[in-house]
C-alpha cells in the first residue's frame, strides 16, 4: 500500500541530518519520494509498504523530535501519478 507523509519539520538541520543518516529501512518499506517545501518548514513524502504502523515505526525512528508526522493511506484507485510499487 501507499502511504503519504506529511512531515511538520520542527527543527530542519536536524531533519535534515537525520535523513542523511538514515538507515535502509526495513524489508517491504520503500520512500518513493521527499517533497520538501521551500523554506523546509513542511515536506510531504509518498513511502510504499505492508501497513502505517510499518512505515511509521521506521520514519518515527529516524526523525525522532525533528518532526512531526501525520500518516494516511493514499486511495490509490482515485490518485494521478504514483510510482509503480514494488510488488506492481
Amino acid at each position: 500500500m501507499f502511504i503519504a507523509i506529511e512531515h511538520e519539520i520542527h527543527d530542519s538541520a536536524k531533519f535534515q541530518d537525520c535523513v542523511a543518516q538514515a538507515a535502509t529501512p526495513p524489508e517491504g518499506v520503500r520512500a518513493h519520494q521527499f517533497l520538501p517545501a521551500q523554506d523546509l518548514s513542511r515536506a510531504v513524502c509518498i513511502y510504499e509498504g505492508p501497513s502505517v504502523s510499518a512505515v511509521s515505526a521506521y520514519v518515527d525512528s529516524v526523525l525522532g523530535d525533528s518532526s512531526t508526522q501525520y500518516y494516511f493511506v493514499i486511495a490509490e484507485e482515485q490518485a494521478v501519478g504514483l510510482p509503480a510499487g514494488q510488488r506492481a
